[in-house]
């Protein structure tokens, strides 16, 4: 089994989303290491810590926003932003693994 995907997300539980291109999304990241990257890059991100996603993380997000798309961060791009990455569908987000259901770097 890969390393989990990793979200943003505040000490009082709340997930990081915002929009790109209009649409609401949660920013996601490959691995810890990019999530750390990432962090390190964009400033506003200072409330939030890195989180592995699982299975049922992104259901009950998706479950409270219907419409949320997943947006993977491209961690090596130079912009202090979100904006530099690709658009994930769940499907190519979730990977079920043998102990735990993570979200796999696809």
């Amino acid at each position: 089994m890969g390393e989990p995907m990793y979200g943003m997300r505040r000490a009082n539980g709340e997930w990081l989303t915002t929009e790109i291109d209009g649409v609401r999304c949660l920013p996601v990241c490959r691995d810890a290491t990019a999530a750390r990257r990432v962090h390190r890059r964009v400033g506003t991100l200072l409330v939030y810590r890195p989180q592995p996603l699982d299975a049922k993380v992104i259901e009950r997000l998706t479950r409270q926003t219907p419409d949320l798309k997943f947006w993977l961060v491209d961690d090596f791009d130079p912009k202090a932003d979100l904006t530099p990455g690709q658009w994930l569908s769940p499907d190519e987000v979730i990977t079920t693994g043998h102990d735990d259901d993570y979200a796999v770097a696809a």
